[in-house]
């Protein structure tokens, strides 16, 4: 999906799960966006460190701040993370995992 219809997707969702108006949904949007990068950030540290238990916690964490944004298709990418991870070391389908979400996060951020 290209970055304009993610951002469309996003905007829609807030306003009608929050009840926000478009200015509010649009003030909001970097916010959630930060707090993205913030997760991604935190799963690749954590896979870096080889802490698989708060590795699987943060994969659980991400996937609730992409429902909340509308995002069922990214947080099934973050719930697969959080049940690869709990194997003892990171595998490469768990990095991979962790590329993909960094990418899409990229892509919302429009640093990609």
């Amino acid at each position: 999906m290209e970055r304009q219809a993610y951002l469309k997707r996003i905007k829609e969702h807030l306003k009608g799960a929050y009840l926000l108006n478009d200015a509010k949904a649009a003030a909001m949007l970097p916010v959630f966006i930060a707090t993205l990068e913030s997760h991604v950030d935190r799963l690749t540290t954590l896979a870096e460190s080889g802490d698989m238990l708060q590795l699987s916690r943060a994969g659980h964490a991400l996937k609730g701040a992409l429902l909340n944004m509308g995002l069922p298709d990214l947080a099934a990418t973050a719930h697969a993370l959080e049940k690869n991870s709990a194997n003892q070391t990171c595998s490469p389908a768990c990095q991979e995992l962790i590329i993909q979400l960094r990418d899409a996060v990229s892509l919302l951020s429009g640093k990609r």
